[in-house]
């Protein structure tokens, strides 16, 4: 029994549109005017995709905003879609819904995640790997399967702006790491700013790195009266409030570096110690410890001090020295 897809006009009220095979439900069921003028201009270039159900009725399976469109603009009752057969092998009856959303435009990394749940709903995770990864330009590796999939817990108006490229699937993924509170505003921010893709990722780090150390939210940080006036300042642009929000996370970012920097050397110098010893800092004192270092002229001089420092009783401990050496 062959198992072609065959072309069939189908009564609208008999198309199902749950269970739901989209690969964007975020972006809702407004009719496209784009899909209006194409169809005006050269009618039902690609047709939707339905499989037919035991009780005669039939699931949508890939042209939503297309039947959406028809259904609006036109009041049509009835639609050409290409049937697929019902007892279609999960592998097969995937690779249509794939080949299908090509045909239309790469997939966004949003549209990647979607897929690849419905893969992991009718497939094992080597076989997606082999099959379906290579088809979307990725390696065969299964954590990426899982990797991508996460972007779904991303709250409904990110996963819009992931899809639509407002926001990269880089800044994304870091995203996941942020309480949702804080993703939700610096995407608000995002939005409202439209900033590329490079100011996006060091307003983020920035913007994390202060909270962080001021141990506050990052929304309870970006609510401060200081970015508040840039925010509403009447006479600035976009991309100039964007510039001046960034150069404020600088200076906040290094003020506490350069006043810690200052008492670090005044300390420092107060333990007059010899020229040959330094004591250093972590970077942007990330971490509190700190790094005693002897400089000797040669390695004997070194092995000679050491031993030296030992007979008159010095110790590890007694230098504070955890193993990484002086």
């Amino acid at each position: 029994m062959s198992t072609q897809p065959l072309f069939k006009n189908i009564p609208l009220d008999s198309i199902n549109t749950t269970p739901s095979w989209t690969l964007h439900p975020f972006l809702g069921d407004t009719p496209s005017p784009l899909l209006k003028q194409s169809f005006e201009a050269s009618g039902i270039l690609h047709p939707p995709l339905v499989q037919q159900v035991e009780d005669g009725t039939f699931n949508l399976i890939s042209g939503r905003s297309r039947l959406y469109a028809l259904k609006y603009y036109f009041k049509q009752t009835s639609i050409p879609c290409l049937v697929l057969h019902p007892a279609l092998a999960p592998c097969t009856f995937l690779l249509y819904i794939l080949t299908d959303q090509q045909l239309n435009a790469p997939l966004s990394p949003m549209e990647v995640s979607f897929f690849l749940k419905y893969c992991l709903d009718k497939m094992e995770e080597k076989e997606i790997a082999d099959f379906f990864l290579p088809r979307l330009g990725l390696k065969k590796q299964t954590a990426l399967i899982h990797k991508l999939t996460r972007l779904l817990t991303l709250e409904e108006t990110i996963q819009q702006q992931v899809h639509h490229n407002l926001i990269s699937d880089k800044i994304a993924f870091e995203f996941l790491t942020l309480p949702p509170v804080d993703r939700v505003t610096l995407s608000s921010l995002f939005d409202l700013l439209q900033p590329g893709t490079g100011k996006q990722n060091r307003m983020l780090m920035l913007s994390r790195d202060i909270a962080l150390r001021s141990q506050k939210t990052i929304s309870a940080l970006l609510a401060e009266q200081e970015f508040k006036e840039i925010l509403e300042h009447a006479e600035m642009n976009p991309p100039q409030k964007s510039h001046t929000i960034l150069e404020l996370l600088q200076r906040k970012f290094y003020s506490r570096s350069s006043d810690a920097e200052l008492i670090f050397k005044e300390r420092v110098k107060r333990l007059r110690l010899p020229d040959n010893f330094e004591i250093t800092h972590s970077l942007n004192f990330e971490k509190d410890e700190v790094y005693l270092t002897e400089t000797f002229q040669d390695l004997k001089s070194c092995e000679n001090g050491w031993q030296r420092k030992q007979r008159e009783g010095s110790t590890k401990k007694e230098w504070g020295l955890n193993g990484s050496g002086i």
